[in-house]
């Protein structure tokens, strides 16, 4: 590792795609040079950040693997702009005593209103009517039975962390009663957020919509899967602003044509393009061919406030760590 004097060179993923202003204001007075780079692969990581002392991860678009955190062998921290940490090796990364930290609180108002928006628009067939507008048809369409209130229908949340328990308190503004399924939060808990604790099974049996907010780990990858859809209620719909590893998509792409279950909104996926440099990559998936899905390019977490707040938030643990203080958000404990 490096001493605490000297010039400093803090590496941006994602810099040049957007400005430094947020992290240039945290770094005012210390002698900091920022590198603002994009990253599609791992090998991009090795080139571009080498010989960074600090990684500011924006959108993590590449894995920070072992051999990746091998090659970074002057980095002090990687600091990832959001939740998930996932894709870095954080127990390689201690190993070299390099620091992870991550932004665990910033957007929790953001995708808990994105969840909401897609459970109305799924459940008021908003893009029916909105791509018959556009299309220059009055499709006043009163005879589908898709269509129904939300007061008195059941939401499923499949955990029950921050995220889940705004949407709850949202859904029940509509009049809806909440169950959820959550092995690490106790029935007391649940009960006074209005809220009753199930299982997984029974969330699916009975539930009008499931929406998921649950990590990806181990026990949560690819949950939702033919066993599960096979579950659900052919009514129901899925929603998914979590992580798109939650839900084995091929299976659910089956259970839409087999109306299996009667929709879906989604803001995550298995697979995600890369979403750096000049343009707009392409999203190759055979949900795009559903007229029941709704789907947004991982953006639930987005607004301009919640941007700003991770990547202060970032930068200001990437700061405390080379002014040789102790960062808030730790995830990994370096050796």
């Amino acid at each position: 590792m490096t001493n605490q004097s000297g010039e400093r060179t803090v590496g941006v993923t994602a810099g040049s795609s957007f400005d430094l202003s947020v992290e240039e204001t945290v770094f005012d007075g210390l002698d900091v040079t920022l590198r603002p780079v994009d990253i599609e692969t791992t090998d991009d990581l090795v080139r571009e950040l080498a010989d960074v002392d600090a990684v500011i991860d924006r959108l993590l678009a590449a894995p920070y693997t072992a051999d990746v955190i091998d090659a970074l062998d002057r980095c002090e921290v990687i600091a990832r702009c959001g939740i998930g940490v996932d894709g870095i090796d954080t127990e390689r990364a201690a190993a070299r005593g390099m620091y992870v930290v991550n932004v665990p609180v910033y957007c929790q108002d953001e995708v808990s209103e994105h969840t909401i928006m897609l459970l109305l628009a799924l459940e008021r067939n908003l893009s029916t009517y909105d791509s018959a507008m556009h299309d220059g048809v009055w499709a006043q369409d009163v005879t589908t039975k898709q269509v129904h209130r939300l007061r008195g229908q059941t939401l499923g949340l499949v955990g029950f962390g921050t995220i889940a328990q705004l949407v709850a308190e949202k859904a029940q503004a509509f009049g809806m009663d909440i169950i959820a399924a959550d092995p690490y939060i106790d029935e007391a808990e649940m009960s006074q957020a209005g809220v009753r604790k199930a299982t997984f099974e029974e969330v699916l049996d009975v539930a009008d919509a499931v929406s998921l907010h649950a990590p990806l780990i181990e026990e949560t990858r690819g949950k939702m899967d033919a066993a599960a859809f096979e579950r659900m209620q052919d009514t129901a719909y899925l929603i998914n602003v979590a992580r798109g590893g939650l839900v084995v998509e091929d299976d659910l792409v089956d259970a839409l044509y087999a109306d299996e279950i009667a929709g879906a909104g989604l803001d995550v996926f298995e697979t995600e393009p890369s979403s750096q440099g000049d343009a707009f990559p392409q999203f190759e998936s055979p949900l795009r061919d559903l007229d029941s899905v709704i789907l947004t390019p991982h953006v639930a977490w987005f607004s301009q406030e919640a941007n700003e707040e991770r990547r202060r938030t970032a930068a200001r643990d990437v700061r405390r760590i080379l002014d040789g203080s102790t960062p808030k958000n730790l995830v990994n404990e370096p050796q």
